[in-house]
């Protein structure tokens, strides 16, 4: 009996040395998307960034992630979204119907498959939130930046109540008289918390802005074409005015129909939750052998000392009778 305990001292103090925390884990997210586009805003004059923004062309995102820890404040991840952007300009269309933005009659949808990969960094971690003395739950405030690849395939329509089923790809139309790629790439970086509650659970929310290097994700850019060179499909989605006759000459063929020299972006406000995977390799996967999977006769003990864990391991030797010697490790 007394060398099975010897044994179990020397591997819990060699999984403590080895590993003190969990390296890998996977999660989810899900929440709210915007786009940054030619479409959108209700002034003449574009305000740029989130002043263009229309709540109600608010979609939903929703993706899969695993993370691995290089360090206690780094880590490495990768993941795939979904990501479903829309714009109508019948939204930027004012009561008096003096907007240009409205008289253009535009609109378009694209659900966007992208993969990512990232690096985060914790800049600020509070051990013990809410200063309870139990280290139970800890905070963590992250930084990150990455590199995306995705995959996207605008739709238009020439009615906006239209169901998404009955719209038209347009890429293949070509609307601007160009052809461009379904696929891009993006930077995406931003900011978030993580709390986690009883080492395993994480539970965070973050703000991811994606810088694309696309103009084409709602089929707008720069001129409308001349549409004798279009199909006769191209040619109704590509100019869609309904605004005063004295104003039409403004949307005809070589007029400005988008901004070339603004990209389209789109960024994301996401709730996230993720599960460490166990591991074997950890002083936590030595605390569930002593209370599920080893012998009762060897009992967990755990004492607090203000704001640090002080845990101890008490092996007793057992006979029929009450125990006569007690080996105790102290982590």
């Amino acid at each position: 009996m007394r060398i099975r305990h010897i044994i179990f001292f020397v591997f819990f103090s060699l999984i403590n040395k080895t590993n003190g925390q969990y390296n890998f884990e996977i999660g989810l997210n899900f929440g709210g998307t915007g786009y940054l586009g030619e479409i959108g805003g209700t002034g003449i004059e574009g305000k740029g960034f989130l002043g263009d923004l229309i709540i109600k062309e608010t979609n939903l995102t929703a993706g899969i992630n695993g993370k691995y820890k290089v360090t206690p404040k780094l880590y490495i991840s990768a993941g795939i979204n979904y990501i479903k952007i829309t714009g109508d300009d019948i939204n930027s269309v004012s009561p008096e119907n003096d907007n240009p933005r409205g008289w253009r009659n535009l609109r378009f949808a694209n659900n966007i498959y992208e993969l990512n990969a990232r690096a985060e960094y914790s800049f600020y971690k509070i051990n013990d939130l809410g200063g309870r003395g139990t280290y139970n739950t800890s905070l963590d405030l992250y930084v990150f930046l990455g590199i995306s690849g995705f995959y996207h395939n605008p739709l238009g329509s020439l009615n906006p109540d239209a169901p998404l089923k009955e719209w038209e790809k347009l890429k293949p139309l070509q609307t601007e008289g160009v052809s461009y790629s379904n696929l891009g790439i993006s930077t995406p970086y931003g900011a978030g918390f993580i709390i986690t509650s009883g080492t395993f659970y994480k539970f965070g929310m973050y703000f991811n802005y994606m810088k694309n290097y696309t103009d084409y994700l709602d089929d707008i850019s720069t001129f409308y074409a001349d549409p004798s060179t279009l199909s006769n499909q191209a040619a109704a989605l590509a100019n869609q005015y309904n605004g005063p006759e004295n104003q039409a000459s403004s949307f005809g063929t070589g007029q400005i129909r988008g901004n070339p020299s603004n990209f389209d972006d789109i960024f994301m406000v996401n709730f996230s939750f993720s599960k460490v995977i166990s591991s074997k390799n950890n002083i936590y996967y030595a605390d569930y052998l002593m209370k599920y999977k080893i012998p009762k006769k060897l009992r967990r003990k755990s004492n607090y000392s203000g704001r640090q864990r002080n845990s101890t391991y008490q092996f007793n030797k057992f006979k029929k009778k009450k125990a006569s010697r007690t080996m105790k490790a102290t982590f």
